[in-house]
């Protein structure tokens, strides 16, 4: 990556990119010119190559407003956020200029998006809030098909779903042939690895959020306690971690169940015009049973920061005064 910026290094990468492009982020790690450089270089030496990919998931997040604090005028509100959205992807086909390019969307299910999304904002970020409120907070990344038309008014778009290229158990190599074609890899079967991007457990998080809470800590202090406490967490077989290891959903099977209720004509549309293999998850009553969903209750989260700062099972007492 460092050839694509004058006196730059190999930490230029495509996150940092995407971060830069995105109007609203108070956070840029490339200036105006920077950017044009860089896509100026793109432009010239993908040239060079059949296929050049950028990828980042936050070119997902580019153009959206933060909500504000308290009460707002929501209509006018998603009104500004969409006509952000549309002017983010206008200055982006700007500074590719004639460069040939597509967009690739990989989509998810979208309750499994949103929780998975949800994790990764607490560990991001110093969110504390639920995730009831934090669905409100990114109503726009769940709407697809915006997000789509919004690319889509500048850029032959194609989508991909990522439940189907998961099923073969190696995602990066299925997302790149998506991209780029069929290719050979050579493998050690002793050296591959066997989960890709593999997701903090819930009960992990969920201590993250306690500690986002705590205002007089450092991020360095935070982030220091939070992975000492996961490193022991993920080690520890017995106790209270058997238990929340388990858990493998921020929501009930319900709730699941009603939020994909509320998109469920949306999937269809999006089915029929983006992506045929996009995946929705059942929406009958019966599925309000589902065995393999565990919830993080609130009885979890007491157990979890009991055992997560006392490194020990917890009793009712120690709640009741945890000095003890």
């Amino acid at each position: 990556m460092s050839e694509l910026l004058d006196n730059g290094s190999n930490i230029t990468s495509h996150l940092n990119i995407a971060r830069s492009l995105d109007n609203n982020s108070k956070k840029k790690f490339y200036s105006a010119n920077d950017l044009k450089q860089i896509f100026r270089s793109i432009a010239t030496k993908s040239k060079n190559y059949d296929n050049t990919i950028i990828s980042a998931e936050a070119f997902w997040r580019i153009g959206f407003i933060k909500p504000p604090s308290g009460s707002f005028d929501r209509e006018d509100y998603n009104k500004r956020t969409w006509e952000s959205k549309a002017a983010n992807v206008t200055q982006i086909r700007e500074l590719l200029g004639d460069c040939e390019t597509t967009i690739v969307a990989t989509l998810r299910e979208r309750s499994a998006y949103i929780q998975s999304s949800y994790s990764e904002f607490i560990l991001a970020t110093l969110y504390q809030k639920g995730i009831r409120k934090f669905i409100e907070y990114i109503q726009h990344l769940t709407d697809y098909k915006r997000q789509l038309e919004a690319w889509q008014s500048h850029f032959p778009v194609t989508t991909l779903s990522y439940e189907k290229m998961c099923a073969n158990g190696n995602l990066p190599v299925e997302f790149i042939q998506a991209l780029a074609g069929s290719f050979d890899i050579q493998e050690d079967p002793e050296t591959q690895q066997k989960v890709h991007n593999a997701g903090h457990p819930i009960a992990c998080v969920a201590f993250k959020r306690y500690l986002n809470s705590i205002s007089d800590l450092s991020i360095e202090k935070r982030n220091k306690l939070y992975n000492k406490s996961r490193r022991r967490f993920t080690r520890c077989s017995k106790g209270t971690p058997r238990t929340l290891k388990k858990v493998n959903s921020w929501l009930t099977a319900k709730e699941i169940r009603h939020l994909r209720l509320g998109f469920s004509r949306e999937d269809d549309y999006i089915r029929t015009h983006f992506c045929r293999d996009f995946v929705s998850g059942p929406t009958t009553k019966e599925s309000d049973n589902q065995a393999s969903i565990v919830p993080f209750t609130k009885s979890d989260e007491h157990l979890c920061l009991g055992w997560m700062l006392t490194q020990k099972q917890p009793c009712l007492a120690w709640f009741t005064n945890p000095s003890e």
